[in-house]
């Protein structure tokens, strides 16, 4: 608009005109200062007011639109994200519980193992105190037979010497068939002994 100053009868024409054209402005009930100084503003900023309040309204609305796309971008992408979660956290809960039972199941086969140890320990235990008994009872046997048998010998052996000594003693045989038979005794016991 050019800038040269309108006379006060050709801003009432133009607002008469204007106002026939666009509902907007308001209809003057009074003239006064106020009003006027309205309706200037009108006829100046008018075309340049609703422009930009037009513009204002598409940039809203592109805006909004932006912004509703923007939100369902971020929705799906929150959804995405979420089932991503969920599934992943799924997956975690079914390896825990994979983990778990091969845990429990560890456990109930090495508990198995120790109670079939401890069985096998106690069996072992009972098996080597009755072995003990028995190796301590046939030594003690083995023991009281070789007593027995050696007071044997030994009473056979004290009746034997006694009686060679009674029969030297009453034949008066020489020295020599004293020696042999002595070494023949030696020999007797030691061929007993083995």
């Amino acid at each position: 608009m050019p800038n040269k100053k309108k006379t006060k009868k050709e801003l009432e024409s133009e607002t008469a005109v204007t106002s026939a054209a666009t509902p907007e402005e308001p209809t003057p009930k009074e003239t006064t200062p106020e009003n006027e100084l309205e309706q200037l503003r009108y006829l100046v900023f008018g075309v340049a007011r609703q422009e930009l309040t037009e513009h204002i309204t598409a940039i809203h609305d592109e805006l909004k639109a932006a912004l509703s796309t923007q939100e369902q971008k971020f929705t799906a992408r929150l959804d995405k994200l979420q089932q991503s979660m969920e599934q992943q956290f799924s997956q975690m809960d079914k390896r825990i519980r994979q983990l778990d039972k091969t845990h429990d199941d560890t456990e109930a086969g090495l508990q198995k193992s120790l109670e079939g140890l401890a069985s096998e320990h106690e069996i072992l235990v009972a098996n080597t105190e009755q072995d003990f008994k028995k190796m301590d009872q046939s030594l003690n046997d083995e023991s009281a037979s070789l007593t027995h048998s050696f007071n044997e010998k030994l009473e056979q052996l004290d009746a034997h010497l006694e009686e060679v000594s009674k029969e030297l003693s009453s034949s008066k045989t020489d020295r020599k068939t004293l020696a042999k038979l002595l070494a023949t005794m030696a020999t007797n016991l030691e061929d007993d002994q083995l």
